[in-house]
């Protein structure tokens, strides 16, 4: 027992000595990791909780306003007389009871047939169907407008109360909106929530993701990115189950709701970022969050004689601005990561959103469509470990660009599959994986210094694409299928044209500063005459 205590003392030592330094949050993270262990990743499972239900109030307008085509009856003499002048022509009386009959007709809901479904939906509530339809689209997006100004906001959110904080206000308010949907008794108040939903949860994400990266040793950071996209990817899986159990579109509501304050739990006891506290001044704070954390890594470490520090970077938004304006590589990788992100974002949400249009069974086409980006955010770091970051990039959307194509020709390969629905599942994880893929890559692009006004710029992009893309699949009442099809490929075409004239970042080392943006693409020049005048 003597001998045990003796090297349990040497190694404490041994550990304190080590951190006798000055160390930034990332070295002593680095240095208190000894190997992943069960405790540390429930603390990071448990802690992004609240990103299962962001990706469940995303979609959960697909649930609860669902526009059920094939189950109605008819209630009108009009519906009598085209039903029994089908059956003249059909064996089939079933065929008759479709969206075809209902809106080529001009069939009223209440007035000429009347809906059997044993599901409620906000959709028959409020009479969108046929030339009506189009609002259950406008409700899903109104989303993406409450994410955007979300992020535009997250910034001055999270310098005055912190990641960990802010993530929690974020999830509040998003889980107070789902509530509130339970009673919402107009379409109005609907795109009312959806904002809300959309502003709360995006800062939630974006406070969670921060948090959580923050507490990841660097080699681990992709591994845990993965983790991340994985827990949204089960969200999608359970707002399927949600739908699928809960029958009245008003208790998905509730359920969502309660499930979010449920979820945002841990999050509450875990302690703040010891970044936050460090540049609050309360470097104690930081230590002893630093300490818990090298208890979870069992790893027991001491602070006492080590300093803290950090690096203080140029914060001002119109100064940052006006370097995009100086340094032009910066500026052209700026763009073209905006490209990327508006269009991969604007196919992720528009398969998302648009699987009705595919497959006649909700669930089942959803549910395989859940499976596909639990797929797509497993396999994308052996990929892009393999390809390399560009590489692995262009490889995904030529995946989507060919699957799209495939799905053209009209196969029926059994009455429940088709090739459009096996091949738009197949360029759905193509598109999934590259929407995960596009967050390590522009991370990696962006130098240092201006790392978050890339990443904001970017995911703004995003938002807007994601609004757009939750329309793609109304294209499919204007027009043949193919041409969605077509549109999708070809965007899908501009977006791998935008890739390839980015840099490759794979085994480069991340700029800091635009300077070294600049030298890195050859302009060695620009870059001595910049850093000369820097000096003046």
């Amino acid at each position: 027992m003597g001998s045990k205590e003796k090297l349990d003392g040497e190694e404490a030592e041994e550990n304190k000595a080590s951190l006798s330094e000055s160390l930034t949050i990332d070295q002593a993270v680095d240095k208190i990791y000894k190997g992943f262990n069960l405790k540390l990743f429930l603390v990071f499972v448990t802690a992004v909780g609240s990103v299962y239900v962001t990706a469940a109030e995303t979609y959960i307008t697909i649930f609860t306003g669902f526009i059920p085509y094939s189950e109605w009856a008819c209630n009108s003499t009009k519906c009598d007389v085209l039903l029994a002048d089908h059956n003249s022509k059909e064996n089939n009386s079933e065929e008759f009871f479709s969206k075809t009959s209902m809106c080529e007709n001009k069939l009223k809901a209440g007035e000429h047939f009347i809906w059997t479904s044993k599901r409620s939906s906000f959709s028959m509530d409020w009479g969108f169907y046929c030339d009506t339809e189009s609002k259950l689209s406008i409700g899903s997006s109104f989303f993406f407008i409450g994410a955007c100004l979300g992020l535009l906001s997250s910034t001055a959110i999270f310098d005055r109360v912190g990641r960990r904080n802010g993530a929690i206000i974020g999830s509040v308010i998003g889980a107070a909106a789902t509530l509130a949907g339970t009673w919402i008794p107009s379409f109005e108040g609907m795109l009312a929530i959806r904002i809300f939903q959309g502003y709360g949860q995006f800062i939630n994400f974006t406070g969670v993701y921060c948090w959580v990266i923050e507490f990841a040793p660097s080699h681990l950071r992709n591994s845990v990115n993965a983790i991340l996209l994985n827990c949204w990817a089960f969200g999608y899986l359970v707002m399927v189950m949600i739908g699928y159990l809960v029958p009245n579109w008003r208790y998905i509501f509730l359920g969502v709701g309660i499930l979010n304050f449920v979820l945002i739990t841990p999050l509450v006891v875990y302690p703040p970022s010891p970044r936050f506290s460090l540049v609050r001044g309360k470097e104690n704070d930081a230590k002893r969050t630093l300490v818990s954390f090298g208890k979870i890594c069992n790893n027991p470490v001491s602070f006492e004689t080590v300093r803290l520090t950090f690096t203080s970077r140029k914060q001002n938004f119109f100064d940052q601005l006006k370097d995009f304006k100086k340094y032009p590589t910066m500026r052209k990788i700026t763009l073209l990561c905006m490209v990327c992100w508006f269009i991969v974002a604007a196919l992720f949400y528009g398969f998302s959103f648009g699987w009705t249009k595919i497959s006649d069974n909700l669930y089942v086409s959803y549910l395989f469509a859940a499976l596909g980006k639990v797929i797509a955010f497993t396999i994308l770091i052996p990929v892009c470990h393999l390809l390399g970051r560009k590489k692995s990039m262009l490889f995904w959307l030529i995946c989507g660009i060919l699957s799209n194509f495939l799905a053209m020709p009209d196969v029926s390969i059994n009455k429940d599959w088709t090739l459009e629905y096996v091949a738009c599942l197949l360029g759905s994880i193509a598109i999934s994986a590259a929407f995960g893929q596009i967050y390590l890559f522009t991370s990696e692009l962006a130098p240092t210094s201006h790392r978050g006004m890339v990443m904001s710029l970017s995911s703004s992009s995003a938002r807007v694409g994601s609004f757009l893309g939750t329309y793609i699949n109304l294209l499919y009442n204007l027009t043949h299928r193919q041409v969605p099809l077509g549109v999708i490929a070809g965007v899908s075409v501009i977006c791998g044209v935008a890739v390839f004239f980015l840099p490759d970042t794979t085994g480069k080392r991340i700029m800091e500063t635009p300077l070294e943006v600049e030298e890195s693409s050859g302009k060695k020049e620009y870059y001595a005459i910049e850093k000369e005048n820097q000096e003046l």
